[in-house]
């Protein structure tokens, strides 16, 4: 049985993306004063926070070729060096058998009042 656990569910499976290149971005007034770490989550959306935490650890993110710690703050002319960054895209999970019974049998539900809901 490939693609599925003891259990009977599927796994997920995960394909890699890479954003292509280096990317340079010149941080303007509007988001002057913002931490470092905040900014590369709005650039780099659907990265986790532990990623960027690493590459900023790493070095490999750099503002005006130096590098910064988190807590940085950007400044308005700041050139920010983002690096290309691999991100696990997740495909959709197989829907158990059992959940697919459940969902069919409230769909045929024909009358439903409080006393056979479980509303109290």
């Amino acid at each position: 049985m490939s693609g599925a656990n003891a259990s009977g569910y599927l796994e997920s499976r995960t394909m890699k993306t890479e954003t292509p290149t280096v990317k340079m971005v010149a941080i303007a007034a509007d988001e002057a004063g913002q931490r470092i770490d905040n900014f590369l989550r709005t650039q780099l959306k659907g990265v986790p926070k532990s990623m960027i935490y690493r590459i900023l650890r790493k070095g490999e993110v750099r503002v005006n070729k130096k590098r910064v710690k988190p807590e940085y703050k950007l400044e308005a002319g700041d050139e920010v060096r983002i690096p290309p960054v691999r991100v696990a895209e997740r495909e959709e999970e197989a829907v158990s058998p059992h959940l697919q019974k459940v969902a069919a049998l409230s769909e045929v539900i024909l009358y439903e009042d409080e006393s056979y809901s479980g509303a109290q």
